[in-house]
């Protein structure tokens, strides 16, 4: 089903095509009608192993990111939310995904076949940059997120995951954040490569330090870069 004209409007304003031309953004919407798509929650949109998948962008919603071991384990590899994008990783070559992709939410998500990205890195060479600018983004944070894995217990997992991912909500004046996870707390827990109890001993354990405070359904950070400076003395760059 066509997107509406909201989500026509959510994924001209993604940060990746803010250097392609509205009218042309418009054209591709207009070609690619099958590849918009507007999903249920629980809905797997696209599988390990496929290849050449192209660029997809998320209108709305919730995306989970996730495969599953040899034994039908399942695990979280990531989430990815409004204005994301997932799949750059296999453009212009014979790399297969690695993961599938899931709804955890309502979403609409739009597919660009591998020739029209192609096409507007040829086109439009800000794009581009802004493209090789993503995927070394998304290369420096799986190295961070592998020396997380590697050295953290849960609470710190957890601080890393808060700063790293919601560094870029609104913020009061006074520096205070309000955080809300639409998250299952199983679901986070195997993002963070934990069990549930654990994720639940590590919530308590910042909240006893008051450097997070339930609030709601969310919480209430008070000093943001104290909440780091209780993984990393010296501060981390988030």
């Amino acid at each position: 089903m066509p997107f509406s004209d909201t989500e026509i409007a959510l994924i001209k304003s993604a940060p990746l095509l803010r250097d392609v031309p509205a009218s042309v953004v418009d054209a591709a919407l207009a070609a690619q009608l099958g590849s918009q798509l507007r999903l249920a929650p629980e809905t797997v949109f696209v599988e390990a192993g496929t290849q050449q998948p192209g660029l997809w962008i998320i209108a709305h919603g919730t995306i989970e990111l996730f495969f599953v071991d040899g034994v039908g384990r399942e695990k979280i590899l990531d989430f990815v939310n409004i204005g994301a994008t997932l799949g750059e990783e296999t453009l212009f070559g014979e790399r297969a995904l690695l993961y599938s992709a899931r709804s955890l939410t309502q979403a609409a998500v739009l597919q660009l076949p591998e020739n029209v990205v192609s096409e507007w890195m040829a086109n439009y060479p800000a794009f581009a940059r802004r493209l090789m600018s993503l995927v070394a983004e998304r290369i420096d944070f799986a190295s961070r997120d592998m020396l997380t894995f590697c050295t953290k217990k849960a609470a710190a997992r957890l601080v890393c995951y808060i700063v790293c991912h919601f560094d870029k909500l609104p913020q009061g004046d006074d520096g205070t954040h309000s955080l809300h996870l639409p998250i299952p707390r199983n679901k986070l827990a195997s993002r963070l490569g934990i069990s549930d109890s654990h994720l639940s001993r590590a919530f308590r354990e910042l909240e006893d330090k008051s450097l997070i405070v339930r609030q709601g359904r969310g919480y209430f950070i008070p000093d943001v870069q104290a909440l780091s400076r209780d993984v990393c003395p010296a501060g981390c760059d988030f």
